[in-house]
């Protein structure tokens, strides 16, 4: 019997619009287009068998719609269309800073101008204003050229004479040839929600949809599920249940989905697959007929564990299969994913041969699931974004999915792509989930969006400006909330239905992804003003001033990612942990809580870095992770050279060079003559750096970040953004300062 796998991709960009000014102030869903939702596409639809579940969020689409129909724009495409040689300072200071937003290794480094370009701007040793002398006219429309043309997708370049031939030019490029890459940009735009439409109706791919902002639905149905997996969660100031919310974004979602692909969607990915008892009424009343979450889900709906030890599946006739939930308006089928095929795909694979990880996942898929553990009900269920990963990939990944659709249209170790309507339809589900267990895909729980007191925080904003619209809606006479338009759409007017619509805009999951010590996205301060804006906004649609609390951003501060010095240290120098008390006061940063988008896809180079001070020196300890500890073959490979560059004193570097011996090499104003910093290179790597090499730095603020690269050049930095910070001890602090 043939192993049905059913793969769905989810596609998502938090909406970046602004419906005040119109304007989009964040690029990624124009980039993302030209990469993953064409060349994904255009993937699936030259394999002619290969059947698969593509879920659109309606805040992208719209987005996309508004870029191919309405001459959308965003400051990044602006500053694109200016003539380079036209630029003023500020517009020259915000290219150097944003034009090299790609994953470096696989989208800048493999191109010569757009790395020799990237050595130039020399980030982190030095500010835009700083980098602009050494940038032309003709290196900006070299930069501006590159930042885009890295986005296409190499299947645009396969299609595309015009994107072969700017590829092939790599550099000294002209107005003109900026013009027709943009023009080339303009044409994919166009063609990327025709083309999903058309390969629905080709019946290679089904079309799914999620809450129109992307709202974590249980939360809004009843904010206290959140207290099933962590019972003592906190609640915001002021919430309330707010299920007619809820019901709105999924009655939008259902309407716009249906106006724009021209037909209804049959299942839908709830926003980072959450789930409770409490959105199932609302899913089945918009006429949807499954939906999907992720395996810990079941695990805790059935009070069963699915996995053993090594995480090894243990009841494969319980996870592959699809099942059904009973609700007011009628019963749904559900499906659970399996966690850790996702997981290969979204974060293992990317360092694979394409082939070979194809070859891998479609093996496991087969041994997992062999002798077909729920009989005709087998399914086997992938889920996960289609978007973040492949940066990460050779190629971004055209070999790995090239060889995968390949394999599965020939049946390849017996297993069979499907649609999963199509399964559904002829196998409705038997087996019934009595209790759905409220949670997300991460963890089975809802702390990314209700558990630091930034996201209650942001919640409590919500609340608040929600109190005044019904307020105000309800002095006009109007119903509290809005009835949805029969398309879905955003209407132009009035202005209460777009002050409504701002509202369900703040209520989307992406702003609180941001908050708290979970994630970083190197723009976590224009995600936090542009969620504050929505809500501001509502008040601009009423034509009332918006509170003063508005003002004020959600974190307050960013994030700290480590703790400050505390004590004098007494270290030796042997490159060895000697005793627990040796770094004992010493301030830490783990690179752990130094989180990035979905979780880290590769380990993280460096597992924490220990800072402080004795008498007269800075000392500092980085400790690499257990993989590259000592002299083994990951180690030679992957951690070879490390810098310290210092933000206060300015300018001074410092670059250890692993031996042995080792290295040292200072850049920038080190004053002449003084002692030489102390490094031994072992296990982990000690460094003492005199304070009379860093102009004499005694009870003055020192701050630093911590470069390190591997073999082939490739670098990471450490912490992510911002620096570590400590005040120098004064002479006579070893007396007075210590710690038993």
């Amino acid at each position: 019997m043939a192993i049905p796998l059913a793969l769905l991709w989810h596609q998502h960009q938090p909406y970046y619009k602004n419906l005040s000014s119109g304007e989009l102030v964040m690029p990624w869903v124009r980039l993302h287009a030209i990469k993953d939702y064409y060349g994904m596409a255009r993937l699936i639809e030259q394999v002619p068998g290969m059947r698969a579940t593509v879920n659109l969020v309606p805040s992208l689409v719209t987005q996309l719609l508004d870029y191919a129909e309405h001459g959308a724009t965003d400051p990044f495409l602006e500053r694109t269309r200016a003539p380079a040689d036209h630029l003023d300072a500020d517009a020259v200071h915000f290219i150097l800073d944003h034009f090299f937003m790609a994953q470096w290794d696989r989208m800048v480094r493999v191109h010569p101008r757009y790395r020799e370009l990237l050595e130039l701007r020399r980030f982190g040793r030095r500010p835009a204003a700083s980098a602009a002398h050494d940038f032309g006219a003709r290196d900006l429309r070299d930069l501006q050229v590159w930042f885009n043309l890295a986005w296409f997708h190499p299947v645009c370049f396969e299609e595309s004479e015009a994107l072969r031939a700017l590829r092939q030019k790599g550099r000294d490029f002209s107005e003109a040839d900026k013009t027709e890459l943009l023009r080339q940009q303009d044409q994919i735009l166009a063609r990327v929600v025709p083309l999903h439409r058309e390969l629905q109706k080709r019946g290679q791919i089904e079309l799914t949809t999620t809450p129109f902002y992307h709202p974590i639905l249980p939360l809004l149905c009843d904010m206290q599920c959140a207290r099933a997996s962590v019972p003592r969660t906190p609640m915001p100031a002021g919430w309330r249940k707010l299920p007619e919310d809820a019901e709105a974004h999924v009655a939008k979602a259902v309407a716009f989905h249906r106006r724009v692909f021209e037909e209804s969607p049959a299942g839908m990915w709830p926003a980072e697959g959450s789930v409770s008892p409490e959105i199932l009424p609302l899913l089945a009343r918009q006429g949807l007929r499954w939906l999907a979450t992720d395996e810990e889900i079941l695990s805790a709906s059935l009070g069963a564990g699915l996995r053993g030890s090594f995480g090894r599946l243990e009841h494969p006739e319980l996870l592959y299969r699809p099942w059904r939930v009973s609700t007011d308006g009628g019963e749904l089928g559900i499906l659970f994913r399996d966690h850790q095929f996702s997981d290969l795909i979204g974060f293992q694979y990317q360092s694979w041969d394409g082939e070979a990880a194809a070859s891998d996942l479609l093996a496991r898929v087969e041994a997992a699931a062999k002798g077909a553990p729920a009989g005709p009900e087998t399914l086997v269920s992938i889920i996960l974004d289609g978007e973040n990963c492949w940066e990460h990939y050779p190629e971004q990944g055209v070999k790995f999915l090239r060889t995968l659709y390949a394999r599965l249209q020939d049946g390849h170790k017996g297993v069979t792509p499907v649609r999963i309507r199509d399964f559904l339809e002829a196998h409705p589900p038997t087996r019934r989930v009595e209790k759905l267990f409220p949670g997300s895909w991460i963890s089975h729980n809802f702390q990314i969006w209700i558990g630091h007191p930034e996201d209650r925080k942001a919640w409590e904003y919500v609340f608040r400006v929600r109190e005044d619209l019904v307020r105000e809606t309800e002095r006009r006479g109007q119903p509290v909330p809005p009835p949805v338009p029969a398309g879905g759409e955003l209407p132009a007017g009035p202005e209460l239905i777009r002050a409504w619509e701002e509202l369900y805009i703040a209520e989307g999951s992406d702003w609180c992804w941001w908050y708290g010590d979970d994630h970083t996205s190197g723009n976590d301060e224009a995600f936090d003003l542009l969620f504050r804006t929505h809500l501001k906004n509502v008040y601009g649609f009423l034509g009332q001033p918006s509170p003063y609390f508005l003002e004020n951003p959600v974190p307050g501060r960013p994030a700290e990612h480590y703790t400050a010095p505390r004590a004098v240290l007494r270290i030796v120098m042997d490159g060895r942990v000697t005793s627990y008390f040796e770094w004992l006061g010493a301030g830490v940063y783990r690179s752990s809580r130094d989180g990035g988008v979905m979780g880290a896809a590769t380990t993280a180079r460096v597992s924490q870095i220990l800072f402080g001070y004795d008498r007269d020196h800075l000392c500092i300890r980085v400790d690499p992770h257990e993989e590259y500890f000592g002299t083994g073959p990951a180690a030679r490979e992957r951690f070879q050279r490390v810098t310290l560059l210092f933000s206060e004193p300015k300018g001074l570097a410092l670059t250890l060079q692993k031996g042995p011996p080792v290295g040292l090499h200072y850049e920038g104003p080190w004053p002449s003559g003084t002692e030489s910093a102390q490094v031994v290179w072992d296990e982990v790597i000690e460094l003492r750096v005199p304070f009379a090499a860093l102009k004499d730095a005694r009870d003055q603020e020192l701050a630093f970040f911590v470069d390190v690269s591997d073999k082939d050049g490739s670098t990471e930095r450490y912490p992510r953004r911002g620096a570590l910070q400590l005040t120098t001890p004064a002479p006579d602090s070893d007396e007075r300062d210590w710690m038993a």
